[in-house]
């Protein structure tokens, strides 16, 4: 356990004295004691621990520390763990694409396409890179008749996905035929291919594991391609990720 509290950014010391106080009070000299803290350490222990809102003390003579609700300060300290590693993650991403950018090499973290087989390319991202849920808004314009032979490649991409255990969820206009592959995955595994009917002129979108974005822009003419961009980015995913929620709840 004291390995896992160190996981959360709390010093050896801290992990020890936290791992006490999530079961009980304690006064200073008992902490010190059965934590094995030198007691010429133990204030500052209970100090930091004061300072990053973890333990409370009683008013009492001998003073005891304690905390309030374990699962809240557990909580707490995973969502600044969280949220420090989301920024070191962030300037990492952004420090590979520059280095990117100046070698002109193309990055992964953001990819622009402009021609059909970018668009070929970078669409597939969406179905080999997903690891538990693709969400899809597919507008009003979007043409399943026009381009087989790509459309044919995704499907089976999209297949493939299925049997690795992801869950699809698709947004389809009303009046849209749905391909013959897709219409069968979606009687015969529902549960990993649902299909929504709703007509919206939302951008034509992809949203995998909520980390990734895919935007496709189209027109309805099929063959007006306008350029697609794929994004790793948690908080745009996040934007999508609601867009598509809200879609998928109306009636």
């Amino acid at each position: 356990m004291i390995e896992r509290l160190k996981f959360l950014d709390l010093s050896h010391y801290e992990s020890k004295a936290l791992n006490l106080l999530l079961k009980e009070k304690l006064s200073i000299r008992e902490l010190s004691k059965k934590a094995e803290i030198p007691f010429g350490k133990v204030y500052s222990v209970v100090k930091n621990l004061k300072e990053k809102g973890v333990i409370n003390e009683t008013n009492s003579r001998p003073k005891l520390i304690y905390i309030e609700n374990a699962s809240e300060i557990i909580s707490k300290l995973i969502e600044k763990k969280q949220e420090k590693n989301k920024d070191n993650i962030e300037y990492l991403k952004q420090f590979a694409a520059e280095i990117d950018k100046n070698r002109k090499k193309t990055t992964k973290f953001f990819q622009i396409g402009t021609s059909q087989e970018d668009n070929t390319d970078i669409q597939l991202r969406s179905f080999t890179e997903a690891k538990e849920e693709v969400l899809q808004i597919i507008n009003i314009y979007h043409k399943p008749e026009s381009n087989r032979e790509r459309k044919n490649l995704w499907e089976r991409e999209i297949v493939n996905a299925i049997k690795r255990g992801v869950v699809f969820k698709a947004i389809y206009p009303n009046k849209t035929v749905i391909p013959r592959v897709l219409s069968k995955l979606n009687k015969t595994n529902p549960n990993n291919f649902q299909i929504k009917r709703f007509d919206t002129d939302f951008v034509r979108s992809d949203i995998i594991d909520r980390k990734k974005v895919l935007i496709k822009f189209v027109r309805e003419d099929p063959f007006q391609f306008g350029g697609i961009l794929f994004i790793e980015n948690e908080d745009l995913a996040n934007n999508f990720f609601k867009i598509f929620n809200e879609m998928w709840e109306q009636e």
